[in-house]
C-alpha cells in the first residue's frame, strides 16, 4: 500500500474518530439541556425502540461516555505527571559544558544534553526541545550525530510529540475503536521516515544515518513516552531498509476486517444515539 492510501485510511479514522465524538457531546448536551436535536422521524424510531423492550440503552451509553471521558482524565493526568518528572530530571541531569559545545558546533538552539549511560536522542514538550544523552553524544562521530540532530529537528519543527500524544490519547479513549491502533503504529512509522528523508536532505548523505540507526538498534534501551519522540522507538529495520533503498514505496498491509469493523462500531454507535436522543 502507497502513503496515498494509507493517509485515506488515516482520514477514515479521524472521520470515525469525529463522528463519535460529535455524537457523544451532542447526546450529553440533551442531558443537561434537554435540547431536541432530532426531527420526529427519529422521535418514532426512538418511541419504536421502546416499545419492543429496549430501554437499557441509555445505561449503556451514559457508561460509555462516562467511562471515555475517564480514560482522557486519567491518561492526561499521567502523562502530564510523567511529563514533569522527565523536564525535572532533564533539569537536574543537564550537562552545561557538552550543551554549549553541541550548540556551537551545530549551531542550534532548543537542545540538552544530560549527562546518562544510556544512548538517549528524543524530542519532547509543546514547545519541542531536543535532549540528547552524553553517551549517546560519545557513541556517534561528528556526522552521525549531525544526523541524528537533523531528524530531531524534524520532529521539532512539526510539533510530532504533540501530534503522539493525541493519538496516544485517541487510541486509549477510543479503545473501542480498533482502527486507531493501526493508524497510530503506522502513522510513527512514517513520520520517521519523514524526518529520516528530511535528516539525508540535510547532510546530503544516507549512510551515516544508517549507521546511527544500527548502533542504536544493538542497544536494547529504548525511550517511550507519550509526550516525546524518540530516534529509535519505533520500526528500526524499516527504516534502514527505506534509508537505503529511499526510491521504493512505503508499503503496509491494508487492515480491511479492522476497517469493516470500525465502521460497523461506529454506525452502530451512530443508531444508538440517534434512537436515544428523543
Amino acid at each position: 500500500m502507497k502513503i496515498k492510501q494509507t493517509g485515506l485510511v488515516f482520514t477514515l479514522s479521524l472521520f470515525l474518530v469525529a463522528a463519535v465524538i460529535v455524537q457523544m457531546a451532542m447526546y450529553s448536551l440533551h442531558l443537561f439541556s434537554n435540547w431536541n436535536l432530532m426531527f420526529t422521524v427519529l422521535e418514532a424510531c426512538h418511541n419504536l425502540f421502546r416499545a419492543i423492550g429496549i430501554s437499557s440503552m441509555n445505561v449503556f451509553l451514559e457508561v460509555l461516555i462516562l467511562s471515555t471521558i475517564a480514560l482522557v482524565v486519567i491518561v492526561l493526568v499521567k502523562q502530564i505527571e510523567r511529563y514533569f518528572t522527565f523536564s525535572k530530571r532533564v533539569s537536574l541531569l543537564q550537562d552545561d559544558l557538552a550543551t554549549k559545545k553541541v550548540i556551537v558546533l551545530y549551531n542550534l538552539h532548543q537542545i540538552t544534553v544530560i549527562t546518562s549511560e544510556e544512548p538517549i536522542a528524543l524530542t519532547y514538550g509543546l514547545k519541542p526541545k531536543i535532549v540528547l544523552s552524553t553517551a549517546l553524544v560519545n557513541m556517534f562521530t561528528e556526522e552521525e550525530l549531525r544526523a541524528v540532530i537533523c531528524h530531531e529537528q524534524f520532529h521539532q519543527q512539526h510539533r510530532d510529540p504533540l501530534k503522539k500524544f493525541l493519538i496516544t490519547l485517541l487510541v486509549t479513549a477510543l479503545w473501542y475503536v480498533p482502527i486507531l491502533k493501526w493508524v497510530s503504529k503506522h502513522y510513527q512509522t512514517l513520520r520517521e521516515i519523514e524526518a529520516d528523508k528530511f535528516a539525508m536532505l540535510q547532510t546530503n548523505n544516507m549512510l551515516d544515518l544508517s549507521s546511527a540507526l544500527l548502533k542504536l538498534l544493538k542497544n536494547e534501551h529504548r525511550q517511550r513516552h507519550a509526550f516525546a519522540v524518540s530516534f529509535a522507538d519505533t520500526s528500526v529495520n524499516d527504516r534502514i531498509q527505506h534509508i537505503l533503498s529511499p526510491e521504493k514505496e512505503v508499503h503496509a498491509t491494508l487492515p480491511v476486517g479492522t476497517i469493516l469493523y470500525s465502521v460497523f462500531i461506529v454506525l452502530g454507535l451512530t443508531v444508538m444515539f440517534t434512537v436515544a436522543t428523543p
